[in-house]
Order: structure tokens, then C-alpha cells, then sequence
């Protein structure tokens, strides 16, 4: 008998024993435990971003001070506002690696930041024409092309449509409800995740066809302005724009919802404080960093049309 209780105990003992493992494992360290067993890898880590955050603030300065010099004036705030995402972004990261615990906030600028500058991109795209209904009477109400990504496929069967003031207005609502529908969603999400983390990982899921939704839509109707305005300002690097846009998506979302469970499967990290998931955000984030350095020097070539270009 006395035997049965010893073996249940050490049973026990030893599930608790592993639940610990695997918690410690994965669990982000508080402030004090990460800085007092900083390792030479994550000491570097934080030391190479602090200069890439420094090199992207640079060439954000550079890129507003030739926005200023080469465009004009009404569309000096849309395009300045687009161009400061990217150091936004590589701040983000930068307090990601020196904060693991707020790796969601973090996460959620990230996240924000393509929602607010797909709405300021359909601002600075109208300014390029003055107006909706300067655009409506210059195309002399050609037919809008609705078939155009991500929504492509599925829209085939639209029939191109005459360009009307509710028409176009149903565009600006479909960019404009991504912003509110994210933020919205993301705030819920800390919420539940800075209160109880164990439910997070349960409803996430159920989140995310909103979330995927949400962001399809406004990119389809953004997509479709965007086009509509490039046929008449070629020369202004509408496309280029877009695709600078679009490149904070694919890295700050789906690059690290990929890498996060990719690297899952390798070995990472030593014991409790600095352990896998402490090695896995610093890796996904010093790789967001360099990117949005290369993205922020492709962003200052896009922003820097020339006012004779403007009026092509």
C-alpha cells in the first residue's frame, strides 16, 4: 500500500516536474530574470538592432527631406505618414527583442501599421487627381476593373462597373473598415492574452477568418484604386507605392506566423530565462529589422517623384 502512494507521488511529482520543463521552455521571462542572464548572442542581438533601428531612422530623415524638396505640397502628409511606418516598424521590433513579454503590442503596431497606411495610401492616391469627382469627370466614367488581387479568381464573374460617387464611396469604406475591424480584433486578442494566456491559445482561431477577411477586402478595394488612379498619374510610382505597402504584410505577418512555427522544430535557447521562445523572437525580429532596413531604401526611390511627374 505504502509502495502504490510512493509511486503515485513520484508520478506526480515527475508531470509536474515536466509541465515546469515545458512551461519554462516557452514562457516569455519577466524584465529582471531576461536582463540579469542576458547571453553574448541576445547581448549582440539587442546591439545590432539598436544600430539598425539608428540606420532606418536615417534614411526615413533622408527620404522626408527629398519628399519635401521633389513633390508637391498637398501631398507632402499622406506621403511622409506611409514613409515613417517602416522606422515605426523597426522600433517595434527593437522593443520586441528588449521586452519579450510585449511581444503582442509589439506584434499589434506591426499589424496596425499596413491597416493605417493602406487608408493613407488611398488618401495620397485621390490627391494625385485632386478628387473623386475630378476623377469620375477626367476618365469621362470609364469602367472600373474589379478583377484584380488577392481577389482576382473569385471576381471574374463581376461585370465592370461605371465609376459613381456611391460606388467609390463604397471603396473608401471597404480600406477604411480595416484599421478599426484590426484594431478592434487586436485589442481583444492582448486583452485576453495579457489576462490569461490559456485562452488565448484557444479562441486565437476563432479570430482569425475576421482577421483574414477584414484584411482581404481592403486590400482588393485599395488595390482597385490604386490601379484605377495609376492609368492616369503613371509616372508617380503608384504601383511601387502599393507593393512597399504590401511588403510590411508579408513581413511582419505571414514571414512570422511561418518562421514562428518553423523554428519550433529546432532546437533553440538554453533553460529558463533565456530559452527557446526568448531565441526564437529575437532571430524572427532581427530578420524583420534588416528587411525593413532594404525596404525602407526601396520606399525613399519610390516617394521621390518628381512634381513633372506628377502631372503626367
Amino acid at each position: 500500500m505504502l509502495d502504490l502512494q510512493s509511486n503515485s507521488k513520484l508520478a506526480e511529482n515527475s508531470t509536474s516536474d515536466f509541465n515546469l520543463i515545458i512551461e519554462n521552455t516557452f514562457d516569455h521571462p519577466s524584465l529582471t530574470d531576461y536582463y540579469i542572464n542576458l547571453t553574448p548572442f541576445i547581448t549582440l542581438s539587442i546591439f545590432v538592432a539598436i544600430l539598425l533601428v539608428i540606420l532606418n531612422i536615417s534614411i526615413f530623415c533622408t527620404t522626408v527631406a527629398k519628399v519635401l524638396k521633389q513633390i508637391d505640397a498637398n501631398q507632402w502628409g499622406p506621403s511622409i505618414f506611409l514613409c515613417s511606418l517602416y522606422p515605426c516598424i523597426g522600433c517595434a521590433a527593437l522593443a520586441t527583442i528588449l521586452v519579450p513579454k510585449a511581444w503582442l503590442i509589439c506584434h499589434t503596431v506591426m499589424h496596425l501599421c499596413f491597416t493605417v497606411g493602406a487608408v493613407a495610401l488611398r488618401e495620397l492616391c485621390f490627391r494625385y487627381i485632386e478628387s473623386e469627382a475630378n476623377y469620375i469627370k477626367a476618365t469621362d466614367a470609364a469602367a472600373i476593373v474589379f478583377n484584380t488581387p488577392p481577389c482576382c479568381c473569385c471576381c471574374r464573374c463581376f461585370p465592370n462597373a461605371t465609376p459613381t460617387k456611391p460606388k467609390l464611396c463604397i471603396l473608401r469604406f471597404m480600406v477604411w473598415q480595416m484599421p478599426f475591424v484590426q484594431a478592434s480584433i487586436m485589442l481583444v486578442l492582448n486583452l485576453i492574452y495579457y489576462r490569461e494566456q490559456d485562452l488565448y491559445k484557444n479562441v486565437m482561431i476563432y479570430f482569425m477568418p475576421f482577421i483574414v477577411g477584414s484584411i482581404l477586402l481592403g486590400i482588393w478595394a485599395l488595390n482597385i484604386i490604386v490601379r484605377v488612379v495609376n492609368t492616369m498619374r503613371s509616372g508617380c510610382g503608384l504601383m511601387k507605392k502599393m507593393f512597399c505597402l504590401q511588403l510590411i504584410l508579408l513581413l511582419c505577418k505571414l514571414q512570422y506566423i511561418l518562421l514562428d512555427s518553423q523554428l519550433n522544430s529546432v532546437a533553440l535557447g538554453n533553460a529558463y530565462p533565456m530559452n527557446h521562445t526568448v531565441y526564437k523572437q529575437t532571430i524572427i525580429n532581427l530578420l524583420i529589422l534588416i528587411e525593413i532596413v532594404l525596404v525602407s531604401i526601396l520606399v525613399q526611390n519610390a516617394y521621390k517623384t518628381s512634381p513633372q511627374e506628377n502631372i503626367k
